[in-house]
């Protein structure tokens, strides 16, 4: 079964790569690089979802609550937890290219 697959993208590859050009093999000890390598990537995402969405729901808090300090809590909660979430995620490819 994983004949048949192997022959079917090595078919495909050879038909979709320009003439001259050889497909690359991989290796079992190479280890991809992820857009997350890159210095800054997941760290920049992560404070930019923060400070976004921690403004998003401060100022939610503090327009339609009555309450005392509720748009502060609201805000630092909706940071840390943006920012929490954007850091285990990591950063999508757009925010990347």
């Amino acid at each position: 079964m994983s004949d048949d697959i192997e022959k079917l993208l090595s078919q495909v590859s050879q038909t979709t790569q320009p003439t001259g050009a050889t497909p690359a093999k991989k290796g079992g000890g190479e280890v991809a690089k992820s857009s997350s390598d890159k210095p800054g990537g997941r760290f920049a995402f992560a404070l930019i979802a923060g400070v976004i969405f921690g403004g998003i729901a401060f100022v939610v808090g503090w327009l339609f609550t009555p309450f005392v300090l509720t748009g502060t809590s609201m805000g630092v909660g909706a940071a840390l937890g943006s920012f929490a979430t954007a850091l285990l995620a990591g950063p999508p490819r757009w925010f990347s290219s």
